[in-house]
């Protein structure tokens, strides 16, 4: 099947969104997200979400309150496990094979820029959450595209997940087998490439699902911080 990629790219100062949560069932503990409590159970994002859908803003959470988990036996991790959301903005802690997929997009997307003398962009959880529910929703509700029924446009999805940026890119594909093979697809699309290599960037987050009809879907979400 034909790979595909796509990208978007946007000048923005956001309007972010801040609220509490209030959950039950799981404990959130200090540094906690969605995101790396769904890795610490090996939960699917979307279905957590949708057991919390009173999270206005899933990306504020906090710890001794409580989350609904699907199925997950939250007495049972082990101690890799607990390390799995473990991730700092250029301070990662890579455990799982999902994590690790993004730390190879990351290297190369810092090799790239290297050679045209960059500064490196740095690995994001919260940008990596928003691209991993990014890559979900096309697998999950079989489109291709930028703009999503579930979340908008990928600015409206970035303030609606409360991140403040100034500078603010996407890129898509699907159908590629290997970080290696995305990376090709991206720098060969002019498009992208300059997402990729866009000076105004310092933070980088990497979405990465298999199944659907492409088999695979990766999602490049790219930020300066306000």
């Amino acid at each position: 099947m034909k790979n595909l990629i796509c990208m978007i790219t946007m000048l923005l100062v956001a309007l972010a969104i801040g609220n509490s949560a209030y959950a039950k069932n799981c404990n959130v503990r200090q540094g906690d997200s969605i995101w790396g409590i769904c890795n610490r159970y090996h939960l699917d994002l979307n279905e957590v979400l949708k057991l919390n859908k009173h999270l206005k803003n899933p990306r504020l959470i906090y710890p001794n309150e409580k989350i609904n988990l699907p199925h997950a036996d939250t007495g049972t991790q082990t101690e890799e496990d607990s390390k799995s959301d473990n991730i700092q903005d250029g301070n990662e802690t890579m455990d799982t094979p999902i994590v690790a997929q993004m730390k190879e997009v990351l290297d190369l997307v810092n090799q790239e820029r290297d050679k045209q003398g960059l500064n490196p962009v740095m690995l994001n959880s919260e940008l990596n959450h928003v691209a991993t529910l990014k890559a979900m929703d096309m697998r999950d509700n079989n489109y291709f595209d930028h703009n999503s029924r579930t979340y908008g446009t990928p600015f409206e999805m970035l303030q609606n997940f409360g991140i403040h940026y100034n500078y603010a890119g996407e890129n898509i594909a699907a159908g590629q087998k290997t970080s290696e093979q995305v990376m090709n697809d991206w720098m060969n699309s002019s498009g992208h490439r300059a997402n990729i290599l866009n000076k105004n960037y310092t933070h980088l987050g990497v979405g990465y699902v298999e199944g659907g009809s492409y088999g695979t879907y990766w999602v490049q979400e790219f930020t300066k911080p306000q």
